[in-house]
């Protein structure tokens, strides 16, 4: 009965971390005024300065910075999943779904490539209950159960938390689903922790 309740809490965090990984993991805001004097910014000091196009996108601009700030400016939203981060990356369409995959890979090194690792995340959920099944008989699936979720949780959290993301040009905030994503994890590898302890001192109590 204890094994099966231990299986059960198993099952409820993978499926945690599979609803997390279609949940929100980043959302960035910047606003609308910045952006615009941004892209004048990049007007004026790239291929197009001295043009006669540079000087009607900048006029084009301040008018539509004046109108956003008669409406008191405007913050501009934008919200990724742990599912939109590969696609988003190898597209390059999306610096938040970049700036996120680098907190998840601490390196932007071959980024476009290690994006793809993020969907190992619900896989390895999956590979987690079918360990805990396996642990039913067998206590070294559990030990390995534990060791895989605890360096997920343990290198995931540990980058989130060490992440400086206020160098960023937009303001970018760490959502509930890659904080759930990790958390599950972790519980999972608590879980197996618990689990091998007490088929340790259930062996004692036969003896």
């Amino acid at each position: 009965m204890r094994k099966v309740i231990l299986l059960s809490l198993v099952v409820i965090c993978a499926i945690a971390i599979i609803h997390g990984f279609f949940m929100p993991w980043a959302k960035a805001s910047a606003s609308a005024t910045k952006v615009a004097k941004g892209l004048a910014k990049s007007a004026t000091m790239g291929m197009l300065e001295n043009t006669p196009f540079a000087g009607k996108f900048i006029r084009g601009l301040d008018k539509a910075t004046d109108k956003i700030s008669d409406l008191g400016d405007i913050r501009i939203k934008t919200v990724v999943s742990g599912y939109d981060i590969p696609t988003l990356v190898n597209k390059k369409t999306s610096q938040i779904a970049i700036a996120v995959a680098s907190v998840v890979f601490k390196d932007a090194k071959d980024l476009d490539k290690k994006s793809m690792l993020v969907y190992l995340l619900p896989l390895l959920a999956l590979v987690c209950i079918g360990l805990a099944i396996v642990g039913l008989k067998n206590k070294i699936a559990i030990i390995v159960m534990a060791i895989l979720s605890g360096g997920v949780a343990v290198g995931g959290l540990y980058n989130l938390m060490t992440v400086d993301l206020s160098n960023l040009p937009v303001q970018i905030s760490i959502e509930q689903g890659l904080w759930q994503t990790m958390y599950a994890y972790l519980l999972i590898s608590v879980i197996g922790i618990v689990w091998i302890i007490t088929d340790i001192m259930a062996v004692k109590k036969t003896k």
